[in-house]
């Protein structure tokens, strides 16, 4: 009995367990069968645009619909899915996929609208000329001249004065008639706003008496002073235009080696815009830090001074050659805007040419919402660094930021080379006056560079400082010429421009770069601002496997563990700013479109969990 009625409990129980599982996997079925007849689709993330709608799933063969919300500047211009219609609507683009029946990850591809000057056309300035007991050629004693501030925001002042003034050298411009205001070199430029005047005085040096030198006529009747026989120690030592009404040409090898005064102690050197030639060893006993001249002279030997030149002053006699042709003029270009900002805090985003064609400072301003003026300063990355980190420093002071992400191939940007050749009077050629904030006694390679620089302007078509290039630099310092990304061969963009070369150069960082590094980022944290270190954009195709990828990692953790001895981090991830090769345009560090802003919402997002 006992066993029987086990028996039937088994098998009630055995049924409940069958019905049951039947339940389970009918209802199983239903859901198989609801999920196979729905498809996945989404869209993939653009820092160019928002979505309404990024990602959904619905049933197989209806349509997905969105509305793009595209960043200012930019267009719709195709997608990846092959049936899709996009109409524009109040500024923004209603996409529809139709009839989806597979699951789909749809790229979107925008591109920048037509570029547009943004450079006001209608600004304009005038500057009053005070020849200041000087008379020009036609004897007047002032002039006035209209500027229009088009190509440039600043004026580029009277270049080559034909002012004479007895007994005196011109050696610029000044804002007072004392000569104690602002200097200006001839040539240089000046801040005066739009619709406003400023009244500018020569400026002279009063020349030491011809009477206290030694000369010998050249052929041509001009002179060159082979002695002197007066005090050594007076300041400034200005050397004079002419004797007996002839002109002084040349500064002859012998003229220090047998002075009375036995050295010459003053400081300040000028030299009159009448020199051509300056021989080796001219100033051998001489103690010399800063120097005035021109850009007439035709030579200046290597030579001349037995230390180097502190200070340069260049007086622009010459027609300006490369205002529309090369790329490094934007140089000044953006330290006037430093100059007309420099009530507002600034944000200063500083390398060599990654900066250049790897920023979109639209979208830094658009986020901070004026809250900084923004500057992009990367111009090339061989072009000495030093150089411009000292002018920029002149110009920046409590609240701006400065970020620096060095090209970890230069080692102009890495400090490994201080090297100054002809570039950087070329992007100086616009503002000679900027030179003189640079401290050059370490480096005795100035006066070559300058030389190298007269001679190609010589094989130059020269031109004039109205000239600009606002037509590929936009008013931020971006370059904007059109670099579009090429959606239709996105599978074959991932190459090499560079022969399969490394794109880190872990090498190039030394104790002495780094300390000298370091010493620039003090300075600016001494005038009170903020030093926010970040890397530059290389291409991970460059070579094959993991290569690009090791050394990068490689040259950041000895980057990182140089500086933090110095209380520098870095706010980056190398690794972030290793893109595909799809995203760059002609070389392994030129974004394209594409890239550029998703390096900038990259570098803004680092920003801003810094704290910036």
């Amino acid at each position: 009995m006992r066993s029987s009625c086990r028996d039937t409990k088994n098998r009630k129980l055995y049924g409940v367990i069958v019905l049951l599982l039947t339940i389970c996997v009918f209802l199983c079925g239903c859901t198989q069968a609801e999920r196979q007849n729905k498809v996945r689709v989404s869209i993939v993330d653009s820092v160019l645009f928002k979505a309404e709608n990024t990602a959904a799933e619905i049933e197989r063969g209806r349509d997905f619909k969105t509305v793009l919300s595209l960043r200012a500047g930019y267009e719709f211009v195709s997608c990846d899915y092959s049936d899709y219609t996009a109409t524009e609507k109040g500024g923004k683009t209603e996409l529809t996929l139709k009839n989806i029946e597979r699951p789909s990850r749809v790229t979107v591809t925008c591109r920048k609208k037509e570029f547009q000057n943004v450079v006001d056309i209608d600004l304009k300035c005038t500057v009053n000329y005070d020849f200041n007991g000087g008379t020009d050629a036609e004897g007047r004693t002032h002039c006035t001249v209209n500027y229009s501030l088009t190509e440039h925001h600043r004026p580029n002042t009277i270049a080559g004065a034909a002012v004479k003034r007895r007994g005196h050298v011109l050696t610029g411009w000044n804002t007072r008639p004392d000569g104690n205001g602002e200097h200006i070199g001839l040539g240089s430029r000046v801040t005066v706003r739009d619709g406003k005047e400023i009244t500018l005085y020569a400026e002279w040096k009063k020349s030491i008496d011809g009477g206290q030198f030694l000369y010998r006529q050249a052929a041509d009747g001009t002179l060159a002073l082979t002695g002197y026989r007066g005090r050594g120690d007076i300041e400034p030592f200005v050397i004079p235009s002419e004797i007996d009404g002839k002109a002084v040409s040349e500064i002859s090898s012998s003229f220090t080696t047998n002075m009375p005064c036995g050295e010459l102690t003053s400081q300040t050197l000028v030299l009159p815009d009448s020199i051509r030639f300056v021989k080796s060893n001219s100033f051998l006993r001489s103690s010399f830090s800063e120097l005035y001249f021109s850009d007439n002279i035709e030579d200046i030997d290597e030579k001349a001074f037995p230390r180097n030149i502190k200070t340069f002053h260049i007086n622009a006699f010459r027609k300006p050659c490369f205002q529309a042709v090369n790329n490094s003029i934007i140089f000044s270009d953006n330290i006037d805007r430093l100059i007309l900002n420099a009530d507002r805090r600034k944000l200063i985003f500083f390398s060599g040419c990654s900066f250049a064609y790897g920023l979109n400072s639209g979208i830094i301003d658009e986020a901070y919402g004026g809250e900084y003026a923004v500057f992009n300063m990367g111009v090339n990355g061989d072009i000495n660094a030093a150089f411009q980190m000292e002018i920029l420093l002149a110009y920046m002071g409590e609240g701006d930021v400065f970020i620096h992400a060095p090209e970890e191939m230069s080692a102009s940007q890495l400090m490994f080379d201080y090297f100054v050749n002809d570039s950087m009077f070329i992007m100086t050629e616009g503002n000679y006056d900027l030179l003189a904030l640079v401290d050059f006694s370490d480096n005795g390679g100035v006066i070559r560079a300058f030389f190298d620089y007269i001679e190609f302007k010589k094989d130059s078509e020269p031109c004039s400082y109205d000239d600009g290039r606002y037509e590929e630099f936009n008013i931020y310092g971006d370059y904007v010429y059109e670099r579009p990304y090429d959606e239709a061969t996105e599978n074959q963009r991932d190459i090499t421009y560079s022969d399969n070369a490394y794109c880190y150069a872990p090498e190039l960082l030394t104790e002495e770069g780094m300390r000298k590094l370091a010493g620039y980022y003090d300075a600016i944290r001494g005038k009170g601002g903020k030093v926010y270190l970040s890397y530059a954009p290389v291409n991970i195709s460059a070579r094959t496997g993991n290569e690009v990828r090791e050394k990068g990692f490689e040259f950041s953790e000895k980057f990182e563990t140089m500086l933090s001895a110095y209380g520098y981090e870095a706010i980056s991830e190398v690794e972030d700013y290793m893109f595909p090769g799809r995203y760059f345009f002609d070389s392994d560090y030129h974004l394209n479109d594409l890239g550029a802003a998703l390096r900038t919402e990259r570098l803004l997002a680092d920003l801003r969990a810094a704290g910036i």
